[in-house]
């Protein structure tokens, strides 16, 4: 039988608005995308640790793509690869962040993910929400891990202009990449979900033409195109609608599961 991979972006794609799933509908799909031999890879911005406890039943035979690419883990939870950014370049841009306004870095590592202490209650617990293994710091030269990447919130309508500057900034050193809702990561360049998924495909012996990825945001696109059949979210942006094969219906409405159980039909 034909060997293939699933992978899933979260926010926005995997979850509905409420930052859930359906898993009643997952757990009766699971066993059959083990039956045709099918790996499902989590593929995320976010936090190792956060994504995991989403699949408590599951999670021993997921493979988890976290930090957009930064850090694999295989679903025994032995790291398989963990990127390490340039420190001249963290330096660069923790100190070019610290001097814009409304904007509030994360520091995603491999040990924990970091915030200031000075920062509001309201953003520290907000980002609680999305790092499960969270730790404040007096200053950032406190921090003492191997940085994954850098995260920071900004204001919804800001988004566009606060990637274009920091690209003009960092060129050449990191890469920014949204996933839309006022987020924006720095990430290591080539350091992305689509590399890190075929690195996960090539150790399974499965070909890139037997992947098939769902995303709704920037940090997708590299995955959406290199995957044999990429779905855009029928709630992403009409550009990361047209680099994809296909349009999978509203995370709201199930839509990657939806599509699953379509496509578990069709393959033999």
């Amino acid at each position: 039988m034909t060997e293939r991979l699933i992978a899933v972006d979260m926010d926005g794609t995997f979850l509905n608005s409420h930052q859930d799933f359906d898993r009643q509908y997952f757990l009766k799909l699971y066993p059959q995308m083990q039956q045709k031999h099918v790996t499902f890879v989590v593929a995320s911005g976010n936090q190792d640790s956060q994504l995991r406890a989403f699949f408590p039943h599951t999670a021993d035979s997921i493979w988890f793509v976290s930090d957009n690419g930064a850090l694999i883990k295989r679903p025994d939870e032995e790291v398989m690869s963990s990127a390490k950014m340039d420190p001249a370049a963290y330096q660069h841009a923790i100190h070019f962040l610290d001097q814009l306004p409304d904007v509030h870095p994360i520091v995603s590592a491999v040990k924990s993910a970091y915030i200031l202490d000075s920062e509001p209650t309201e953003f520290a617990e907000m980002t609680a929400r999305y790092y499960y293994k969270l730790k404040t710091v007096k200053q950032w030269d406190d921090i003492d891990d191997t940085v994954l990447k850098l995260g920071m919130s900004v204001p919804d309508e800001q988004t566009a202009a606060l990637v274009q500057a920091l690209k003009d900034e960092l060129a050449g050193e990191l890469l920014p990449v949204s996933s839309g809702h006022g987020d924006i990561d720095l990430i290591i360049p080539h350091t992305h979900k689509a590399n890190a998924v075929k690195r996960v495909a090539d150790q399974l012996q499965i070909p890139m033409a037997n992947v098939v990825a769902f995303g709704d945001g920037g940090n997708d696109v590299e995955m959406l195109k290199e995957a044999g059949q990429g779905y855009a979210m029928a709630n992403a942006p009409a550009a990361i609608k047209a680099i994809a094969n296909g349009v999978a219906p509203d995370h709201d409405e199930n839509g990657v599961l939806k599509t699953i159980e379509k496509l578990l039909q069709d393959w033999q």
